[in-house]
């Protein structure tokens, strides 16, 4: 038999859900409540403060240095470079130039004809020399140089001189 809710006994006349039956119209019995966590609070965001922060001149000007004299570092690698480069070049040309003077010693010394020279002499009245004629030098003396004090200057003018320089080479170079 199909029994409508409305007629049913839990039905008290709301619309709520009856949960204990047996006890009608009277207070429902206490709920233990096994141990419910305690209520925890989020954690609250830190406003966060933004300072403003400020460039010092020290900071500029140690940068403007440090930037200098990495430029100066570059390009006297590049100088040292050149430098290398021609080096190279000259040492390559001078072991080519020895060569030629190996060879050009070797037909020298092929073209003497020492008979052909002395009947040349003879015809124009030339002889060996006597002994009247030797003449002997005696160098035994002592030499002398003369040294030249260099000018000295301060750290700052060289440093300035220095900077002039590369100044000068970077113009050249990209020139």
């Amino acid at each position: 038999m199909a029994r409508d809710w409305q007629d049913s006994e839990l039905y008290n006349g709301s619309a709520a859900y009856q949960l204990y039956p047996d006890y009608q119209g009277t207070a429902a019995p206490e709920i233990e409540h096994q141990g419910l966590p305690e209520e925890r609070r989020l954690p609250q965001k830190k406003k966060r403060v933004k300072a403003k922060s400020a460039v010092s001149p020290f900071a500029v000007v140690g940068l403007a240095v440090v930037t200098c004299l990495i430029i100066l570092v570059v390009f006297g690698y590049v100088q040292l470079y050149e430098a290398s480069e021609q080096v190279s070049t000259l040492e390559s040309q001078l072991s080519s130039l020895q060569e030629d003077q190996v060879v050009l010693e070797s037909l020298y010394e092929e073209g003497i004809d020492l008979p052909y020279i002395e009947e040349r002499a003879a015809e124009l009245g030339l002889s060996l020399p006597t002994q009247e004629q030797t003449v002997y030098l005696n160098l035994s003396g002592d030499d002398q140089a003369e040294i030249y004090a260099s000018e000295s200057t301060n750290i700052f003018q060289r440093i300035i001189q220095a900077i002039e320089r590369s100044a000068r080479g970077l113009v050249e170079y990209l020139s």
